[in-house]
C-alpha cells in the first residue's frame, strides 16, 4: 500500500511540472555590428553605446573608451602571461540601499564573437571585487577583458529581466 502511495505521489508530482504552452521561443540575437547596440530591457532609451551613462539594475553605469592594455602576472595560472584589455567603468548606485554590480550579470564577448573567461581575480581594481555603494556614492572601477585580436569587443549586461549589449572597438598598436 505504501509503494502504491509512493508511486501515485509521484506521477502526480511529475505531472504537475509539465507544461502544454506552445509559446516558441524569442530569437532575437545581435548580428556584432558595431552600431547595433541591442537591448530588451525596461529603460527608456535604447542608445547604448561607449562613453554614454545608462541605467541597469538602478545602476548608472558609464563605460570609458579609455581602455588600456595589462598582461596576467600569476606564474600558477593558465592565463600567465595573457594579455588583457583594461575597461574603466564607473558605477553610481540609484538604490535607497546599498547596492553594486553583481559579477554574474555581465559577460565578455571577444572579438571572434565568442564569450570570453573572466579574469577578474587576477586584479585588485577589477569592479568585480569594488564592494557595495550606499545611495548616491559611485566609484571607477575596470573590466579586465582577455584580448584574442583587434576589433570589436562586447559587454553584455543581463539580469533575466533587461538586456544590453555595448561594443567597444579595441586596437592594439
Amino acid at each position: 500500500m505504501k509503494k502504491l502511495l509512493l508511486i501515485m505521489l509521484c506521477c502526480l508530482c511529475l505531472s504537475g511540472c509539465t507544461s502544454n504552452n506552445n509559446e516558441t521561443p524569442d530569437n532575437n540575437q545581435t548580428n556584432g555590428n558595431e552600431n547595433n547596440n541591442s537591448t530588451t530591457n525596461n529603460n527608456e532609451s535604447t542608445d547604448y553605446s561607449i562613453n554614454k551613462a545608462f541605467i541597469f539594475d538602478d545602476l548608472e553605469i558609464t563605460i570609458s573608451d579609455d581602455y588600456s592594455f595589462d598582461t596576467i602576472d600569476n606564474m600558477y595560472s593558465e592565463y600567465d602571461n595573457q594579455v588583457v584589455i583594461k575597461v574603466p567603468v564607473t558605477v553610481k548606485n540609484l538604490k535607497d540601499e546599498t547596492h553594486s554590480l553583481n559579477m554574474f550579470y555581465y559577460s565578455f564577448f571577444g572579438s571572434q564573437g565568442t564569450e570570453l573567461n573572466t579574469v577578474a581575480s587576477y586584479f585588485d581594481d577589477s569592479i568585480d571585487f569594488a564592494g557595495d555603494l550606499r545611495k548616491d556614492a559611485s566609484y571607477t572601477k575596470y573590466f579586465y577583458i582577455l584580448y584574442d585580436g583587434d576589433g570589436t569587443y562586447t559587454i553584455e549586461f543581463d539580469d533575466w529581466t533587461d538586456k544590453i549589449s555595448i561594443d567597444i572597438e579595441v586596437t592594439r598598436q
